[in-house]
């Protein structure tokens, strides 16, 4: 198992023989903020914070180096910081978009299917095998104050590895 964190939620997890690209948030530093998403459906409790411009850091490596080698892009959740939005309310634009897509609901898999992904799978609770690792959607409590929408961790487990959890946007 290795798990490189490129920045945010976004990092890539080489487990199982496999590799997955965990919320791709890929954009330019300083390219939107929240206020920038069409209809502006996302809000943080702090409503300033909704007007800085994000990311607050470029990526740390080329683009293209992320995303070489991955078997799976792997989304906890539908919001700007965990995958890019564009004006035309789709997502994912820089992404390969015939690399299978992991998601935790229909409505996450109807997005990604408007947006060009040709192999979209919603993440089941009772396990999944993706090559040798089976993933296993844990519910998460994303907010308690503002509940902030659905959001998932991640159960991994394989024979050759340690058990991972991905916590998600959970508290």
């Amino acid at each position: 198992m290795k798990l490189t964190q490129i920045r945010n939620a976004t990092n890539r997890l080489e487990y199982a023989d496999k590799t997955f690209l965990i919320d791709p948030w890929l954009m330019p530093k300083h390219q939107f903020s929240f206020v920038d998403v069409p209809g502006r459906p996302y809000h943080v409790p702090d409503e300033m914070k909704e007007h800085l411009p994000m990311p607050f850091y470029d990526l740390p490596m080329p683009m293209e180096k992320i995303l070489a080698g991955v078997d799976y892009y792997l989304v906890t959740h539908i919001h700007p910081d965990h995958i890019d939005m564009s004006m035309d309310s789709t997502v994912g634009a820089p992404l390969d978009k015939n690399v299978p897509v992991i998601c935790q609901n229909e409505a996450d898999a109807a997005l990604f299917q408007k947006s060009g992904f040709h192999n979209v799978t919603v993440l089941s609770e009772t396990g999944m095998l993706f090559g040798p690792a089976k993933l296993t959607k844990v519910p998460a409590l994303h907010g308690t104050v503002n509940p902030c929408g659905d959001a998932m961790g991640v159960m991994f487990e394989s024979a050759a590895e340690k058990i991972f959890y991905l916590a998600g946007d959970t508290v």
